[in-house]
């Protein structure tokens, strides 16, 4: 009882360990105002992401359809009263940010659009991460052939430029996909079912992992020259954003990669990981409980920096005419509607600044916010800069 008493009494004073690091970090997150301005911005527009129906009532039933105030192709200036009565009863009276062509109103796809921004940075770099970090800890870990052939691969996507593979992709991905689940199912039971054996008959992790790569080979050569039959076939419709999303997650994960099989051979080498060894831990024990956790961190402060890049990709792609649909609320697709009235602009600077200015204002700021919080986390996380 005086034992857990006097670790009361610690934890109260503040000297127990985890508190002072949370301290600590807090500390410097403080002590950088740049940091600070980073979370900030990445707050400001979560809570616009967050209170969207609320800041921007939707007027259509697809709420990131842009809704549009007649047909014209002329760009209105801010303060324009609203005309379509469906959007009087939804509430709006004045389009605050005016509207780009085709009378798209800008604050509404600006709202909307943040939401969009959100979902493609936040989902893509995920994906991105995972598939790189189980690529990149098996290359790294177990070396040799198995390193040879993975890293062959990943220099493979990392050759071609990212935003022209990018658009390659979302051209070829077919907008209905046949997903055959028989086909899956029945490959993840040969990945899974070696090592599962393997872990049984105490076999060494580098055959385990050759003889399911071998298994999983064989069984595409039988499924697809052989047989040549579905066993279970779902048609999976895939729209121009999914079609973003998964060319995007495709290229995004060789530099993920590439992080995470340099600090598994740096990490691998330490005491503790020979030590888990030598008391017989299997592979799978050691890299998820020794190498990533020790190794993660300069994959999580990528991620951060990342997703801006990858908003910027994606913007990139719809105002090219590949991303988005047409009428859905992203910024990419805003600065793409006022490219016809950009130079329009420039023979008259008051004019038509607002369809391309305050698209281009917002997805700076965006970017500018995930690279200062990137920064951010590499001051909390690394642990060679966090006790200068």
């Amino acid at each position: 009882m005086s034992v857990k008493y006097s670790r009361l009494k610690e934890i109260r004073a503040g000297l127990d360990p985890a508190i002072k690091e949370i301290r600590f970090t807090l500390k410097r997150i403080r002590k950088s105002p740049l940091s600070t301005a980073g979370i900030a911005i990445i707050l400001f527009f979560a809570l616009i992401a967050i209170f969207a129906e609320v800041i921007a009532p939707p007027v259509t039933r697809d709420p990131y359809m842009m809704w549009h105030d007649g047909y014209s192709s002329i760009p209105k200036p801010p303060g324009t009263p609203v005309l379509d009565p469906i959007a009087q009863k939804a509430g709006w009276t004045i389009h605050l940010l005016g509207t780009s062509e085709m009378q798209y109103d800008l604050l509404y796809g600006i709202i909307w659009g943040t939401r969009t921004a959100f979902r493609i940075g936040v989902l893509v770099e995920a994906i991105a991460v995972i598939l790189g970090i189980l690529i990149g800890s098996i290359s790294g870990y177990y070396g040799g052939v198995i390193d040879e052939i993975m890293m062959r691969f990943t220099d493979v996507v990392l050759a071609f430029p990212g935003l022209i593979l990018s658009m390659a992709l979302v051209i070829a991905l077919p907008r209905v996909w046949p997903m055959d689940f028989g086909f899956v199912l029945l490959l993840i039971a040969l990945s899974v079912g070696p090592t599962i054996v393997g872990h049984f008959l105490k076999i060494q992790g580098r055959w385990v992992l050759v003889s399911t790569l071998v298994a999983v080979l064989l069984f595409i050569a039988l499924y697809t020259w052989v047989l040549g039959t579905r066993i279970w076939t779902i048609n999976m419709e895939l729209s121009q954003l999914d079609k973003v999303l998964i060319a995007l997650a495709l290229i995004g994960w060789p530099g993920y990669c590439r992080v995470i099989r340099g600090e598994t051979f740096r990490v691998k080498q330490e005491a503790y990981v020979e030590a888990a060894k030598a008391v017989g831990c299997s592979d799978l024990r050691i890299i998820a409980r020794h190498i990533l956790p020790n190794s993660i961190y300069p994959v999580i402060i990528m991620a951060s920096l990342g997703i801006g890049g990858t908003v910027l990709t994606a913007a990139a792609l719809s105002f090219l005419g590949i991303g988005a649909p047409a009428g859905y609320a992203d910024w990419g697709q805003m600065i793409s509607f006022a490219r016809n009235w950009i130079w329009a602009g420039f023979q008259n600077p008051w004019q038509y600044w607002y369809t391309f200015t305050i698209p281009g204002i917002v997805i700076f700021f965006f970017v500018l916010g995930w690279n200062l919080l990137g920064d951010a986390f590499r001051d909390v996380l690394d642990p060679t800069l966090r006790r200068r």
